[in-house]
């Protein structure tokens, strides 16, 4: 049994990429907050029903090397995504267009997503052991 071929795990394990990419624009975007002319960006939304569509399908990309048939091979996250401009606010008077403020809505908001994804990972793998009967 391969567990990323697993759709539930599959489609977590898309979450939590996309996730950690928005995760990485929003940080892009504190970090230019006062770099003149800098317009906020985000990623587009997932779409759920492409996702579902995908689940286990062979929609697997190359990653790192996995060693071990138990390793979950990770997805490369710089291009997975489609991003896009994302003004917070009207732009100041040096063209810039974050608002820190809600920069950090969008940071809460993604950490928050990405606990739930993994607490439900570990529930799942926690299920699996049981139904396999090594508990621990």
């Amino acid at each position: 049994m391969n567990l990323p071929e697993i759709p539930l795990l599959s489609m977590l394990k898309s979450r939590m990429s996309w996730l950690e990419a928005r995760q990485d624009v929003l940080s892009q975007n504190v970090a230019n907050a006062d770099t003149p002319g800098y317009v906020a960006h985000d990623l587009k939304p997932m779409d759920f029903e492409s996702l579902l569509k995908n689940a286990g399908a062979g929609s697997f990309q190359p990653g790192l090397a996995v060693t071990d048939a138990r390793h979950i091979a990770i997805t490369p996250s710089s291009s997975a995504f489609a991003s896009g401009e994302s003004p917070d606010v009207e732009a100041s008077p040096t063209g810039n267009s974050v608002s820190l403020e809600q920069e950090m809505i969008k940071v809460s908001d993604t950490q928050g997503q990405f606990a739930a994804a993994t607490n439900l990972y570990s529930k799942t793998m926690q299920l699996m052991r049981t139904a396999l009967g090594k508990s621990s």
